[in-house]
């Protein structure tokens, strides 16, 4: 016997030497049939599925119509048990007081047991939902009622040893067949939760390549429609170019340099004006500071001119020179002799100068409004509509490549979500049938 096994040591440590020596050499026993793979069309899936799940249901049904039977016959002997408790009679000696308590206390545990038996019912439907609600709710009940009778269960057995005895043992029974039905319940929760993520997988999927097809062909729709104008916007600058080399063009180019120079006219008239009244101004600006305090009063119209010749001197009017120089040759005007004198001589060379460069002013700016008014009369629509045009079509192809851009970037978060729900659908459905293998959809 002890040569059987020493040789059958022998044997078991040349086949592990044996082993470990091939696997070093990178080679390995022939472990009989190699796994086989089989694929399974995404569309194929459903009747795959559902072909799954009734195997899977029938397993279940298998594994627990034993357990029913066991559970039937221990809830018809607690029935009986408790029915024996409850019609019991006093043996042996007990105190009177003790006997009584017993006896009321024996009424709410058989009153307990009662009611966990009439919770109990008869389950029909052992799909793995029912099954598992089932049992989730008879431990339920069972705890309860040990818990309600636990108090007066402790009186009871002091006078129904026995009785008491046999209740407690079919009660306990009951906990181990219930625990029993949780084991397989739990021994299939794995396959019954892939099914559930396998069905809502294939949902998730379809949505999504529904979501990517939809998406693609907006972005096709965009991107031709992106072309399209870039297109027309390539033949709007063509047709401006051609306009700009036109007669129009040039016509309007050569008023708009005819208004600039008339424009540079009248600012050198307006500027030849203003140059007459510069040199005395600050001595305008004293004497209106005077009027305003009292200390100097002016006429109303000189001071209205004065007004002006210090805002807008090409407003003013000529008559107001020889006003002005009696006001500076008023001995009541607060101003030192030597600056009095000097703001005359300065006012009489305005005076003899304005009324010239007045009318320069006025044929300058006669000269602007003509030109401005042959500016608006020549047929500038055309550049116009044109101009419009292409802002237009450059604003829409703005709008455009932005919506191209976030639909871009929505078709990368959906081929992203979609490889990951793909991927737990592999997975989920490896856990029925590791050998399955899913034919995605392209």
């Amino acid at each position: 016997m002890v040569l059987m096994t020493l040789h059958e040591t022998s044997t078991n440590t040349g086949s592990s030497k044996l082993k470990w020596i091939k696997k070093l050499l990178g080679k390995q026993e022939s472990s009989g049939e190699k796994t086989a793979f089989s694929e399974v069309g995404f569309e194929e899936l459903p009747a795959w599925l559902e072909e799954s799940s009734q195997k899977i249901s029938s397993d279940i049904e298998r594994d627990v119509s034993g357990l029913f039977k066991e559970l039937e016959a221990a809830i018809s002997e607690l029935k009986e048990n408790n029915a024996r408790l409850q019609e019991a009679k006093v043996e042996g000696n007990f105190d009177v007081r003790a006997v009584k308590r017993a006896k009321s206390n024996r009424e709410n545990v058989t009153k307990q047991v009662g009611v966990f038996l009439d919770k109990f019912g008869v389950l029909e439907n052992r799909d793995f939902r029912a099954l598992k609600e089932y049992q989730e709710t008879a431990v339920q009940n069972l705890n309860t009622c040990l818990e309600h009778m636990s108090q007066s269960f402790r009186y009871t057995k002091t006078v129904f040893p026995q009785e008491s005895k046999d209740l407690t043992e079919s009660l306990g029974e009951m906990g181990q067949i219930l625990n029993k039905l949780k084991g397989t319940i739990q021994g299939h929760k794995r396959e019954m939760d892939a099914i559930g993520a396998i069905s809502a997988g294939m949902k998730e999927i379809q949505r999504l390549s529904a979501s990517i097809k939809t998406e693609n062909l907006e972005l096709e729709a965009k991107t031709r429609k992106i072309q399209a104008l870039k297109n027309e916007i390539a033949e709007t600058d063509k047709a401006l170019e051609e306009f700009k080399k036109g007669e129009a063009w040039q016509n309007l180019q050569r008023l708009q340099e005819e208004l600039d120079t008339a424009r540079d006219r009248l600012k050198k008239a307006e500027t030849g004006l203003n140059s007459l009244i510069l040199p005395f101004s600050g001595n305008l600006s004293k004497i209106k500071k005077l009027h305003e305090s009292g200390r100097y009063t002016l006429k109303p119209d000189v001071k209205q001119q004065l007004d002006i010749c210090l805002k807008a001197p090409t407003n003013l009017d000529p008559s107001f020179f020889p006003e002005l120089q009696k006001v500076f040759e008023d001995p009541a005007l607060d101003i030192q002799t030597q600056k009095k004198e000097k703001a005359l001589s300065q006012v009489k060379a305005a005076m003899s100068g304005f009324e010239e460069k007045k009318k320069e002013y006025i044929a300058a700016q006669k000269a602007l409004e003509a030109k401005k008014a042959e500016l608006a009369g020549s047929d500038t629509r055309k550049l116009a509509e044109l101009e419009h045009k292409e802002t237009e079509l450059l604003a829409r192809t703005r709008l455009l490549e932005e919506e191209l851009e976030s639909s871009e970037k929505k078709l990368t978060v959906f081929k992203e979500e979609l490889k990951n729900k793909e991927a737990e659908l592999q997975a989920s459905v490896a856990v029925i049938d590791s050998s399955v293998k899913i034919q995605l959809l392209p």
